[in-house]
């Protein structure tokens, strides 16, 4: 039975695209609360900003190695995801975003601020795999 549910997913291919890109939001938010390096994981190769200016992923870590650096630790991270969309264009590529709000105590040497507002994460469809391109993220700058 459990391989009949697999091919059906296949055979629609619009079935997992919402819970994929769900799911890789998820991942980025929890290892961003975790200041983890698996959020690396969630990253396309280069990102997309507005005013089609390219940035390659090294250079994104290299941010967020900067960002988690100023704080010890973050703290009762919370998330709520409002709005979820994407869109499947030619090729097997596709575009969409997952916004909502998020937010937590950046802790520095026993003082902590707390770092709140919407987000919105965008991804791109690739080679199967949905990644992020641009973020939108409290405490986050490029």
């Amino acid at each position: 039975m459990p391989h009949l549910i697999k091919d059906t997913m296949q055979s629609n291919p619009t079935f997992n695209h919402q819970a994929d890109i769900v799911n890789s939001a998820i991942r980025f938010i929890n290892a961003w609360f975790k200041q983890s390096k698996a959020i690396t994981d969630e990253l396309n190769d280069f990102f997309i900003l507005p005013g089609n200016k390219i940035i390659d992923k090294n250079l994104i870590i290299s941010r967020l190695k900067g960002i988690f650096g100023q704080s010890d630790e973050y703290v009762g991270g919370r998330y709520d995801i409002i709005d979820v969309n994407f869109e499947l264009l030619t090729e097997g590529k596709g575009m969409g975003f997952v916004e909502g709000v998020a937010g937590y105590r950046a802790v520095i040497q026993k003082q902590s601020k707390i770092v709140s507002g919407p987000f919105k994460l965008y991804f791109a469809l690739y080679n199967g795999s949905w990644k992020i391109v641009n973020i939108e993220f409290p405490g986050f700058a490029y």
